[in-house]
């Protein structure tokens, strides 16, 4: 479920994600210029079902993955003595922290055949400290009970972006797309990417990979690339710029296109084999994010300032405009007809499990 994962990477800030579970101890108030106060009427697109509040936070808190039975989340978890976690486990069914870990600096990760698999890629030029072994060109296979390492792997480059598409690992680095047996580590497939990637998806049905890129003079291209060999079938320049996420539906994917100029965000999609330019929503606030997920388009301001959107998924038609709903990168994580938010007030976490109203899901 790499689709959850926020990556920033050479254009802007790595997202490493963070929050404090409550009974932890915190690291002390980091202040966010951006940070939003409880904004007023923001529930009126759910209603919250269940509610873990984490208290202070560490830096750019995010939702990276979700299973069955877990949400994970990654960041700087502080519990008394012990050593700082860096990923932790919320069991959906209590809505409560199982389990918690210490791992190495992370740029991406992704859920899949029945692992957890933890991008270490240091794009910023911190490759080679102590929180970046192997230059950051390690793969780490992570049991998703236990949250133990069950396997290192080097490839050739910073592991910038991992995904899974139909039990099939695909790891980017910046040059190269690689498929990796998820068992030893060998490398399957090498692909020449020809961008440097910011943002990495499976397509709707799997069957392919979304990768979100750029070329020289700063225009975003988006390819597409077989699931299975690596084989690239198609791709599309675009003006302006993007760092995702990448939110798929099944006629195609929406991309949040960011405008330097009017400092504004349209989320376009992109439909077919070709990439058309279809529908398009805003313009919005700069930092305007997309997710998708049961049968509702999410617009969220990741700062905290712009409206709240939900849309029709297949065409952008609003069905549903309002305040701030105090929310980062990373927000959102939807699987078996449940949808989950992670929200920030003031400095405050909560992971909310939400119903949508009637209003955004008709």
């Amino acid at each position: 479920m790499s689709h959850f994962t926020r990556t920033r990477i050479a254009f802007g800030a790595v997202t490493v994600v963070a929050i404090l579970v409550a009974y932890c101890l915190p690291l002390g108030t980091i202040s966010r210029a951006y940070a939003s106060s409880a904004p007023k009427g923001a529930t009126t697109f759910f209603s919250v079902a269940k509610k873990i509040s984490f208290g202070n936070y560490g830096p750019d808190a995010s939702i990276v993955a979700i299973d069955g039975q877990s949400i994970f989340l990654t960041g700087t978890f502080e519990h008394g003595k012990s050593a700082p976690a860096t990923l932790v486990r919320v069991d959906r069914q209590s809505f409560t922290v199982t389990q918690q870990a210490t791992l190495p600096s992370v740029t991406s990760v992704a859920y899949g055949d029945n692992a957890l698999w933890w991008a270490t890629g240091a794009p910023l030029g911190n490759a080679g400290t102590t929180l970046t072994p192997g230059h950051g060109r390690l793969l780490l296979k992570v049991d998703p009970t236990s949250l133990k390492v069950l396997a290192r792997f080097m490839l050739p480059g910073p592991t910038l972006l991992v995904t899974v598409a139909q039990g099939k690992v695909w790891v980017a680095t910046s040059t190269a797309l690689f498929r990796v047996n998820p068992e030893t580590g060998a490398i399957i497939a090498r692909v020449a990417l020809g961008l440097f990637p910011v943002a990495l998806a499976p397509s709707y049905n799997s069957a392919w990979l979304y990768v979100l890129g750029y070329l020289p003079g700063d225009h975003l291209i988006l390819a597409d690339y077989s699931a299975s060999s690596g084989h690239r079938l198609s791709s599309r320049q675009y003006p302006n710029f993007s760092d995702g996420p990448l939110a798929v539906v099944r006629g195609g994917v929406w991309i949040p296109v960011q405008s330097t100029k009017t400092q504004s965000t349209t989320v376009r999609l992109f439909k077919g084999r070709r990439f058309t330019p279809s529908s398009s929503v805003g313009k919005f606030t700069f930092d305007t994010q997309a997710y998708v997920g049961g049968n509702i388009l999410w617009l969220i301001d990741a700062g905290g300032r712009g409206s709240t959107v939900c849309a029709n998924p297949a065409d952008g038609i609003i069905r549903a405009k309002g305040n701030p709903a105090g929310v980062e990168y990373g927000a959102m994580a939807f699987d078996g007809g449940s949808t989950y938010l992670l929200r920030s007030i003031g400095t405050n976490e909560s992971l909310l499990k939400i119903v949508p109203s009637s209003e955004c899901s008709r």
